[in-house]
């Protein structure tokens, strides 16, 4: 069986101081050292979910800011737009207003114009009337009677 002799008791005495001694001296230090690097992994684990939680409240920022980047220049392209089609049909209408005017101007001087060659065309009617009549009666008709009358007739054939 089981031999006690004094080699035995020896070796048990030497475990236990052995375990005394590293309980004392290594195994509270080391315990101390695995409590410690427990607690900075976890401090580290805490502080990378603050970090990234931090990091996604500025991404959420950003994405905000650039929804709101992208409708502010959405604004100015929809304001460029109108005010480009604002300037265009303005220069529409001040052309169109301006070819009114030189219609309008064109119309008057061709009325003026053809009102001048009507007067001209009925004097040398006049003219070439009393001429005719002078010649056919053989007398030359030159009273302002003469001319009132033959711009009567001359009138009434032209209307």
């Amino acid at each position: 069986m089981i031999d006690f002799n004094a080699t035995l008791i020896a070796q048990v005495l030497n475990f236990l101081v052995l375990v005394f001694v590293l309980a004392k001296f290594a195994y509270k230090p080391l315990l101390k050292m695995m409590d410690e690097r427990k607690n900075k992994i976890a401090g580290d684990l805490a502080a990378a979910e603050q970090a990234k939680t931090d990091a996604e409240a500025v991404k959420a920022e950003y994405a905000a800011k650039l929804a709101a980047a992208r409708q502010e220049a959405q604004v100015i392209i929809d304001n460029a737009r109108k005010a480009a089609q604002a300037a265009h049909d303005k220069a529409l209408a001040d052309t169109k207003a301006e070819q009114e005017q030189i219609i309008a101007a064109a119309k008057e001087t061709i009325a003026m114009e053809k009102k001048k060659s009507l007067g001209e065309v009925r004097d040398q009617v006049i003219a070439l009337s009393m001429a005719a009549a002078g010649k056919i009666i053989e007398q030359k008709l030159s009273s302002d009677e003469d001319k009132k009358l033959a711009g009567e007739i001359v009138d009434s054939i032209l209307k």
